[in-house]
């Protein structure tokens, strides 16, 4: 079960620092890399600079055991957007499930790809302010800010329920425009059962 301190905000049980072979290796592929915030939040500040950029954080690889995805009760990931222009200033998230090689794969490294986003038409963003972006309409682990419903889920590939997760990540559209500014403090997720509760501080 999640516990809270006494500001109200779930106590992190894991912590990536920016700086470390951890933090590196999970924001590869990610340009330009994230930085601590101008603004001394806590979390790591991407800013898109040109074409294509854009950051990839790979925020979850298995343990001892594999997770299914009929095993996840929600994902979420706590965020603020400095800039807006359109939907591709919005971050999002993305589920990978393991490859089994049987012809149904949709690509050599991952079986299924699920994409949780914003839909925009009943959320409202507020720039440069947290919000907690999540699968669950009623999140099980709840941040004292406001409530951004993950709602829009589309992907490729099988997508069977008993599929074993492969990576859990968040990303940012290489779509936005050049002056992007996205920040992303925490990623977590929750177990039907509640055996496991995963609440990740992002920290530069």
């Amino acid at each position: 079960m999640t516990t809270y301190n006494s500001d109200g905000l779930p106590i992190h049980n894991a912590k990536v620092l920016v700086s470390s072979s951890n933090g590196i290796a999970v924001y590869a592929g990610t340009l330009p890399i994230p930085t601590s915030d101008p603004n001394n939040r806590e979390g790591w500040f991407y800013q898109k600079t040109a074409g294509v950029e854009k950051f990839n954080y790979y925020v979850y690889v298995q343990g001892s055991r594999a997770i299914r995805l009929q095993d996840v009760k929600e994902y979420y990931f706590v965020g603020a957007v400095d800039t807006y222009t359109d939907y591709t200033s919005i971050p999002f998230l993305v589920i990978y499930t393991k490859p089994l090689g049987d012809g149904q794969d949709a690509q050599p490294w991952y079986r299924s790809r699920i994409t949780h986003g914003v839909n925009l038409v009943n959320t409202n963003i507020q720039l440069g302010v947290k919000s907690q972006f999540s699968t669950a309409a009623q999140t099980s682990t709840k941040f004292p800010y406001s409530q951004a419903h993950l709602s829009v889920k589309t992907g490729e590939g099988p997508r069977d329920p008993t599929e074993e997760i492969l990576y859990m990540t968040i990303h940012s559209d290489s779509s936005a425009p050049n002056d992007a500014k996205i920040l992303i403090s925490n990623f977590g997720y929750c177990l039907h059962n509640r055996a496991e509760d995963v609440n990740l501080l992002l920290s530069a």
